[in-house]
């Protein structure tokens, strides 16, 4: 059955391609022909109408009529009467590019007659002096576009008839071991294995059998380990690691990118206040929306430190876009957390506050640790320092460095407000930090859209 409807959906498709590329061959001859003549009309009618020689100007149109395919020509000057022999439109097109007319006109018998018309300026030293109109005959094109459908829609059934005849006598003899071999490719999911005696067939089905539940044990384990893995380190690291198990160690190397700390504002205290398992369902709660927030702009959560997170953007995988996408993320973070808020005021509870920090520049990706215990993580100097403005950021404040401020659109997208110069700890120099303020309308609609996708794949 489904070799039979592949085969009709793939002749009817060939069909429909036929026809459509007979079709758009037929109206391509049709241009070409009418645009030659009116550009040949627009040409001989330039000097006539300048000098208003009316006798010449009803004979050119006259004696384009006379082609049996032409059923009506007219010159159309800037500001006097037309000049027409047979049957145009009454009117130019309203538009500057003059694309061909499709329309049709009636003769006395009020009988109906589809025609195409194509016009064309009359210059004359780089001024336009009027218009040259040519109408041809289109239901020559028509008839052809009709004869060429029924050829091949006759075709098309024929052949999908043949193939049905032939599918049915195909499926007869292949459908019960491509049966067991689609039930078979669904015991693994449902963690069962083929069955002793389908497994001792001496066939080819059988040595298909034994090989498969040999392949679907291994991806079974597979999976299960990249389950496993991606709960515990980046799904993008832990697609690397995976992709070359023979040397897991990813390397070294130094990258551009943006680090976001963000933690939550007196959450010692908080959790002093709160039962141990409210605080567990708290964390949950908000760095859930933290990881979210990150995943959709395309950043990577390199860990949870107890109330705080740190995501890399542009790092392992480059991304020329990084700066933006950090403050993108710090921006849908705090969006999330005031809607989290809003829910826990209408329950009479505190609501808990963000601060995020932002740093782009440099920084050292690699292998943190002993060789028996490795971490995929960066460290360096830029690092440090979005930790830093991290900690100095306001509640419910969005602080980046200089460099991040600076990042190309970032400031297209949020109002700064520069800050005073900042001391900070393990640095020579001071540094001038900004706070995002008021996002851009764009930026803002982007941000309403985004929420509005998490909160319904999250409801409640």
């Amino acid at each position: 059955m489904y070799i039979g409807t592949l085969i009709t959906m793939v002749m009817g498709i060939l069909g429909w391609f036929l026809i459509t590329q007979q079709t758009s061959f037929h109206m391509r001859e049709v241009r070409g022909f009418g645009e030659v003549l009116v550009e040949q009309l627009a040409h001989s009618a330039s000097e006539p109408l300048l000098a208003d020689d009316q006798f010449n100007l009803q004979g050119l149109v006259s004696r384009q009529t006379q082609n049996n395919n032409v059923v009506g020509a007219a010159i159309v000057p800037s500001e006097k009467p037309w000049v027409i022999s047979g049957n145009v439109p009454h009117q130019l097109p309203t538009t500057d590019e003059l694309t061909p007319m499709i329309w049709s006109w009636r003769d006395e018998d009020n009988r109906r007659y589809p025609a195409i018309t194509f016009f064309s300026p009359i210059h004359f030293r780089d001024v336009i002096a009027g218009h040259a109109v040519i109408t041809l005959d289109r239901a020559f094109l028509d008839r052809n576009q009709k004869r060429t459908i029924r050829i091949i829609s006759f075709a098309t059934i024929g052949l999908i008839l043949i193939a049905a005849i032939l599918s049915y006598v195909l499926s007869k003899r292949l459908s019960r071991p491509i049966t067991l071999l689609a039930q078979a490719g669904h015991q693994p999911e449902a963690g069962m294995l083929i069955s002793q005696g389908d497994e001792d067939r001496k066939d080819e089905i059988g040595q298909v059998y034994a090989h498969f539940e040999r392949m679907s044990a291994g991806m079974l384990e597979k999976r299960q380990v990249e389950d496993a893995l991606s709960r515990y380190v980046s799904p993008v690291v832990a697609d690397k690691i995976l992709s070359n198990l023979s040397q897991p160690r990813l390397a070294n190397q130094e990258m551009e990118g943006s680090v976001l700390f963000c933690d939550i504002v007196g959450f010692t205290q908080l959790s002093e206040d709160l039962p141990a398992d409210e605080v567990a369902s708290l964390l949950n709660l908000y760095l859930g929306a933290i990881a979210d927030a990150a995943h959709r702009c395309r950043g990577v959560v390199d860990k949870f430190i107890g109330d705080s997170a740190m995501i890399l953007f542009g790092v392992p995988e480059a991304d020329n876009e990084h700066g933006q996408q950090a403050v993108r993320c710090a921006w849908l973070i705090q969006a999330l957390v005031r809607h989290i808020n809003k829910q826990r005021r209408q329950e009479g509870k505190e609501p808990i506050m963000l601060r995020i920090g932002i740093n782009s520049g440099v920084m050292l990706a690699g292998n943190i640790g002993i060789p028996d215990r490795l971490e995929y993580t960066v460290v360096g100097d830029s690092v440090n320092l979005a930790s830093r403005l991290c900690g100095a950021a306001p509640a419910d404040g969005i602080m980046m460095s200089e460099t991040t401020a600076e990042f190309p659109g970032v400031k297209e997208m949020v109002e700064l407000h520069r800050q005073p110069e900042l001391k900070i700890r393990g640095k020579k120099n001071r540094v001038s930090p900004s706070i995002a303020g008021t996002p851009s309308r764009e930026f803002g609609q982007w941000l309403m859209r985004t929420m509005a996708y998490i909160l319904n794949k999250h409801p409640g």
